[in-house]
This record gives structure tokens, sequence and C-alpha cells, in this order.
């Protein structure tokens, strides 16, 4: 199998990339058609817009209203998402929905980088880049079929050439990518205190020295307390997920609830990655995310899932050749590979049925493709400076407003832009106040009204009085 591959494996790979990346990048622009993954997206499409690295940085009106924070920075701590600031202003949403598409490709092109390190053999390599590209968690979390795009993708574009950097010892390199993914959000701190507890424990790739682990660790804690705790401190704002995470943390009968109640597709993530188990000191990256998230009751096949595959994929480059070494000692070789190709033949399939699935159900039910000539009379027909709730599927075309709301800010919002005869929350708000309400705009895809007894822009202070 390697004699064969080992001329054959660059273009084979090649394929599989083109292939992947076009069929990922389809899948989302046909949800981009639809209206769909949209909600995560345009808090992300909006604060880059609102970005002018003077007085505002990465400002969203949603979050302003929605937890009283003046920036994402303070929603989590992710300072290394203005580098995405100059593709938004170029390409707006579709920018941000090929990022996330392409993600996993930059990152195995590092990987197999790392397994040719390693002395991985070609049909090993191939192994471990087909279970990255197509474990149905990855893929699904690539998807993000609701919520379009989510910044810790970001952890791939700079994890993948961290750990690259790390293994094959160009270390000055390392430690500019460590602070650029420390800082796409604070939970990347946790899968580099994972790979120091690895190395102490176990062994892994990523360091050589006591010295190396102590300046990692000690950068993670500071981006870790800073994010979490110091800088929305500073900001005078509570940042939501420190506070949740302490209350499930501090209260046991949450933590066991939590653990009742977890997911089945934690089980499946882990199942896929089995050949890791034999490099503990990887793996156990993935294990303080893990728990975290577990506790959270949060779902492995959300955008977490995407940098959890990866480092699994890392912990299968070091774990296989073992399992290898194992096999063949006892004869088992032949019967590994067999085993190994049906693996390989399982996950292709199960990754692309899932994107699929997920997809076509959500187009079915909640789709709805809104006409670009609607959007921009509509545009027209208000102020745009002024605060605009949008209904999600219509938020194409909106994405650079300065106060854009979310559906259930609609009352608070001087427009309100709805898809007549779609069922959903804005449209109940919308029937349930539309004595109130002033119809400016009606075409067969969209109805904008306009909410006379509120200014243009609600200040914070008089939202927080009305509501409380």
């Amino acid at each position: 199998m390697d004699d064969w591959l080992r001329r054959r494996l660059t273009p084979l790979l090649a394929v599989i990339f083109a292939v992947w990346g076009a069929y990922m990048v389809y899948m989302k622009f046909r949800l981009l058609h639809f209206g769909l993954a949209t909600d995560d997206l345009f808090n992300y499409v909006n604060a880059l817009y609102n970005t002018n690295f003077w007085d505002e940085w990465l400002f969203s009106a949603r979050y302003e209203l929605l937890r009283g924070a003046p920036s994402l920075l303070f929603n989590h701590w992710q300072p290394t998402l203005l580098v995405l600031w100059p593709l938004v202003q170029v390409g707006g949403a579709e920018a941000l929905l090929v990022v996330q598409a392409l993600a996993p490709l930059w990152a195995a092109v590092f990987l197999l980088k790392i397994a040719e390190h390693l002395g991985l053999k070609p049909f090993e390599r191939l192994f471990v880049v087909v279970v990255c590209l197509f474990h149905p968690n990855l893929m699904a979390a690539i998807m993000d079929s609701l919520y379009g795009f989510h910044g810790t993708c970001l952890l791939l574009y700079f994890g993948a050439p961290l750990a690259w950097a790390a293994v094959t010892g160009r270390y000055v390199l390392a430690f500019v990518l460590l602070l650029f993914f420390l800082n796409v959000r604070e939970n990347a701190a946790l899968y580099v205190l994972g790979a120091a507890a690895g190395w102490i424990f176990f062994t892994n790739p990523f360091f050589t020295t006591r010295r190396q682990i102590t300046i990692a660790a000690t950068l993670a804690v500071l981006a870790f307390v800073g994010g979490l705790i110091v800088a929305p401190r500073l900001a005078g704002v509570v940042h939501e997920h420190a506070a949740h995470a302490e209350s499930v943390l501090t209260h046991p009968v949450r933590m066991a609830h939590a653990l009742s109640h977890m997911d089945s597709d934690w089980h499946n993530l882990y199942l896929w990655l089995w050949p890791g188990l034999a490099a503990p000191g990887t793996l156990l990256m993935m294990i303080p995310e893990s728990v975290i998230l577990i506790l959270a009751e949060k779902k492995a096949s959300h955008w977490y899932g995407m940098t959890l595959v990866f480092i699994g994929a890392l912990a299968i480059v070091q774990g296989l050749p073992r399992v290898r070494a194992f096999a063949e000692g006892r004869g088992w070789g032949r019967a590994l590979t067999i085993l190994l190709c049906l693996h390989m033949a399982g996950i292709a399939i199960a990754g692309p049925k899932e994107v699929r699935g997920q997809t076509n159900k959500l187009v079915s039910r909640i789709g709805y493709y809104v006409p670009e000539a609607s959007k921009i009379n509509a545009r027209a027909a208000i102020d745009t400076k002024c605060r605009t709730a949008v209904e999600l599927q219509a938020m194409y075309g909106f994405g650079d407003l300065p106060y854009l709301q979310y559906p259930r800010q609609a009352m608070v919002s001087k427009y309100i832009i709805t898809i007549p005869g779609l069922a959903s929350g804005l449209a109940q708000i919308v029937e349930s106040r539309k004595a109130d309400l002033k119809v400016i705009f009606r075409d067969d895809h969209l109805t904008v009204f306009e909410n006379p007894t509120v200014p243009c822009v609600l200040s914070l202070e008089a939202y927080r009085e009305g509501t409380g």
C-alpha cells in the first residue's frame, strides 16, 4: 500500500482537497442563497464593519443592548478577530463564509507537514488527513448551518501552523503564532495548558524543555484570566460566559445535571479518533475544553468541534505509528490496514452525509430567498443610521448598518424588516404590536415597519429603564 501511494499521494490529496473545498463552499453559499447561516455570522460581520480603530473596536449593537457590552471583546476575548477586518471591507459576509469553509484545508496542510516530519508513511498520512477533513463533527461545525461563521475557526488558522512550528523547532515563529492563537478566544489557553500537562505526564512533540512549558503556560494563564476577568472588569461589564461557568463549577448539582445530559455527539467525536488514544500526551489537549463544554451542556458538533477534531488528528499523527507497531508485532498488520481502510470509508461517507442532511432539513423548514432588489428597496426606505431589527433570513444586505439589531430587539428599534408569510418570532412580535407600527415599504418578500414612538437610536440607559 505504501509503495503504491508513495508517488500518488500528492495528486490524490490535491484531488481530495479540491473536491472537499468546493463541496463545503458550495454548501455554505447554498445556505446563503436561502437566507440561512446568519445568526453569529452577522455578529462578527457587523462588529468588523463598525470597527474604525479609533473609538469603536468590534462594536455590536446587538450585544450592547443584550449584555451591556460595548464590544465583542467583552463577549469573548478575541482581538485576533481584527485580522479579518480587511476581508470584510472587501468581501462582506460572504468572505467570512469562505474563511470558515476553508479553515480545515489550511489546517490539514500543516497536519500533513507534521506527519511527514514525524516519519509517518504515505498510507498513515492519507488516513490522518481523511479523518481530520471528513470527521462528522468537524464538517458539521464548519457548515454551521444556523450560525454561519464563528471566530473559533481562527484557532485552526493560527493553531495548525503553531503546532507545526513547535514540532519542527521554529520557536520564534511559534512564539508569535502563540500570541495570535491565545487572543483568538480565551478558551485557546485551555489547549495550551492541556499540551503542557500532556508533556509533563506523558510526552508530546510540542515541547522539548520545561522552560518552554513555563513560558507557554504563563502566557496562557495571563490570556485566560485577562480575557475572562480583567478586561471585562476594566470595561465595567460582566463576562456572561465566565459568570455561567462559575455558577456551574461551584454547584455540584448543576455539574451532575450537565454530565447526565451530555450530548451523544461527544461519544461520536472521540470514537472516530480512536488511534489517538495511543498518544495520551497529545490527546490530553482536548480534555480541558471538552470538560468545560460538557458542563456547559454544549454540543460537540457546534463550532467547538472543528478545533477538537484537529487536536484529535494531531494525536492520531503521534499515536498511529504506535498502533501500527503494536499490531505488526503480533502479526496483525494486514488486519489493521483493512480496519483503517474501513474507517476511512466510513468517515468519508458520514461527514458529507451529516452536512447534506443538516442543510436540506434547514432549507426545507426555514429557508427563504429574498431577491436583491427587495433588499435594496427596503434599505432605501429606512434611515440607515437608526437601530434596525432584521429578520434572520433577510440579514444579507444589512450587515453594515451601524445599529443592526436582531429580531428579539424589534420593539426597541426604529425600523423592523420582516418577511411576510414567514412563521417566526419576529412575525409574532410584529403581529402583536401591529397597531403601534407604521408600514413604510412592502413588496412580495419584505415588509418594513417604522416604530414612531422609538427614537432613531434608543440609548442603552433608556433601554435598561424600559426593560427593568
